[in-house]
């Protein structure tokens, strides 16, 4: 029996089987070996990360914008709280079930299939993130999530900042607004501080203060389930609010001026002429910014672009217009420094001016009668200046209207402005080649033809009359704070002071004042215990041959556009205000009292003592 065994034991097949099993099991071990060498220590810090982030997730806190102010320190942009549905790809286990799921419920910030493709392009590049696909959910909206949220792993209801505007629309233009940053913007930017999802300004000051306005932001470091909800906070970084802007601005001047225009087109601004302070600055019809704050919809995108009157234009800045009988003072101006003709000489206005076979009308039909250059400029005779046109020619004209800031780029610190038009005969060869004609002078005489301006540089232009020559450079910002509390005032700019003679100035000032006080064409604009000057234009749109037809007798689109600018106190003018109504028929009728209001609202408001120490 036991040598049996030991024959058994000898038997060359069973101890070769026996050294391949040893061998197996020994390459086996290696290879686990290997692989846990592998995933421990040549692999470990890339599985520690993958552990990790199964784990914990990283929460972006989006730092609050800074303040905008106005002159008296009251928000005109400012952040609040709102309700967000953030998306975190790496949680999502069916992207679509759950966005269906959801449409239901919200809307979403663009359409369902940008949002996939949102979703699904994060969940490549970077799945950890936190994509926000709605904001300013109502309190039912994150009732219904919060309750469904076993069937919506991935997503969450955060609080988030967003941009909120108390004042709507009275100051969409200027202010701009604010949206997600693009790809483009993430590639140009090179602070390093920008991230997918970050807000940004897009328009307006906002835009040109976004380096100063945008905060740092923070993290919060939480542990998950495995439905992706937070359980835990591990770390937190707070976020850093952006730096303050403080502005020229005045609120109520700003209201006033938006109640004035009510639902008419146009522009409405005004500065201080001693500082080039922009007091108001609006543009009508506006946008609600907050729209764009909680993410514009498609359709409210397309109603704003479809309108015909451009509610996404700035009109005060970028609107060029035919400037009518506003730039009248100019001419007389012109005539009276380079000694063409002298104030006391009488013209004979019968209600038509002849050149050649051309015939001109005046406004009034059965003309002025006999005027000398104070009443012209008070009855706004076009007889006059079509004659002082002519005596000029263009180039006269156009040096002046061009030293007083008409047709030149301001300098505005406001994004995106636009050079008018003051035409001489440089211009005319270049642009078609072809001479000056005297026709030319005459209409231009009166603001017609090829001059254009923005509202921006009639305004400035009439403040260099109410300064005696200064012209400054018009500002919005005064001041600004950055988010190290350190301080950058902007002090007021002269660009240029042109020698007019004062006597000259001061005949001007008188004859506007009679605009409005003297039974002139501005009489909408006065102001009881205030001397207001201004002058009244009426710019032809479209030419209407045959006998004169009243302008709100005519369709809306060819009606003359209505212009008013006046400066007060006449003595000593501490604001200049400008008023342009598309389409609004006669200036002194339809911009008249849009300036009338803003002036009001400036007397009733401003101290009747000295300014204390930091108010303008």
């Amino acid at each position: 029996m036991i040598d049996r065994i030991r024959k058994r034991e000898q038997d060359p097949d069973i101890v070769r089987r026996a050294r391949v099993l040893l061998y197996v099991a020994m390459g086996a071990f290696l290879l686990l070996l290997g692989r846990l060498y592998w995933l421990q220590v040549a692999r470990y810090e890339h599985y520690r990360e993958l552990s990790e982030n199964n784990r914990l997730r990283l929460r972006t806190v989006r730092a609050p914008r800074g303040l905008i102010l106005d002159r008296k320190g009251r928000a005109i942009a400012e952040t609040q709280g709102s309700f967000d549905l953030v998306c975190s790809p790496v949680d999502v286990s069916d992207i679509e079930g759950e966005i269906r799921f959801l449409a239901q419920i919200i809307e979403f910030d663009t359409d369902e299939d940008e949002v996939l493709e949102k979703i699904r392009k994060a969940k490549l590049t970077n799945p950890y993130s936190g994509i926000t696909v709605a904001r300013d959910l109502r309190f039912e909206q994150i009732s219904v999530v919060e309750y469904n949220r076993e069937y919506l792993p991935g997503f969450s209801v955060l609080v988030e900042p967003k941009r909120s505007y108390p004042f709507g629309a009275a100051f969409a233009h200027v202010l701009g607004y604010v949206g997600e940053v693009s790809q483009e913007e993430l590639d140009r930017s090179g602070d390093g501080r920008l991230t997918m999802g970050d807000i940004v300004g897009k328009y307006g000051l906002e835009r040109l203060m976004d380096n100063v306005l945008r905060g740092v932001n923070g993290g919060r470091k939480v542990e998950v389930d495995a439905a992706g909800r937070d359980q835990r906070l591990v770390e937190e970084v707070p976020s850093r609010t952006g730096g303050t802007v403080y502005t020229t601005l005045d609120a109520d001047l700003q209201t006033a001026a938006q109640e004035a225009m009510g639902n008419r087109a146009g522009a409405v601004i005004a500065i201080a002429p001693a500082t080039g302070e922009v007091l108001a600055f609006y543009s009508a019809p506006a946008f609600d910014p907050n729209v764009f704050a909680r993410g514009i919809r498609r359709a409210e995108w397309q109603a704003l672009a479809s309108d015909p009157r451009n509610p996404m234009q700035n009109k005060g800045l970028q609107g060029t217009y035919a400037p009518g009988s506003t730039v009248k003072p100019f001419l007389a101006l012109a005539a009276l420094e380079d000694g063409v003709q002298d104030r006391s000489r009488i013209t004979l206005c019968p209600g038509t001016f002849r050149l050649g076979n051309r015939v001109f009308r005046c406004w009034k039909e059965k003309g002025h009668g006999a005027v000398d250059m104070y009443r012209a400029i008070v009855q706004s005779c076009d007889v006059y200046f079509y004659n002082l046109g002519l005596k000029l020619g263009p180039d006269r004209v156009a040096k002046l209207e061009k030293d007083a800031g008409l047709g030149t780029i301001t300098g505005i610190d406001l994004p995106g402005e636009r050079a008018g038009l003051v035409p001489d005969t440089e211009w005319k060869k270049r642009a078609s080649k072809e001479r000056w004609h005297d026709y030319e002078s005459v209409i231009l005489g009166i603001g017609q033809g090829a001059i254009h301006v923005t509202p921006l540089e009639m305004v400035l232009g009439y403040s260099a009359l109410a300064t005696g020559g200064e012209v400054m450079r018009p500002r919005v910002v005064s001041r600004v704070v950055t988010m190290d509390g350190k301080a950058q005032v902007r002090p007021p700019e002269a660009l240029r002071k042109v020698p007019w003679r004062p006597e000259n100035v001061e005949f001007l000032r008188k004859a506007l004042a009679g605009v409005v006080n003297d039974y002139g064409t501005g009489g909408a604009a006065k102001l009881p215990g205030i001397e207001v000057g201004g002058k009244t234009g009426t710019a032809q749109v479209a030419s209407v041959k045959g006998k004169m037809i009243k302008s709100e007798n005519l369709p809306y689109e060819i009606r003359d556009h209505a212009w008013f600018v006046g400066f007060a106190p006449v003595s000593d003018p501490k604001i200049c205000v400008v008023a342009m109504v598309e389409h609004g028929g006669h200036g002194g009728s339809a911009a008249g009292p849009v300036v009338k209001a803003v002036m009001q609202e400036y007397f009733r408001t401003r101290p009747t003592g000295p300014p204390r120490k930091g108010e303008g």
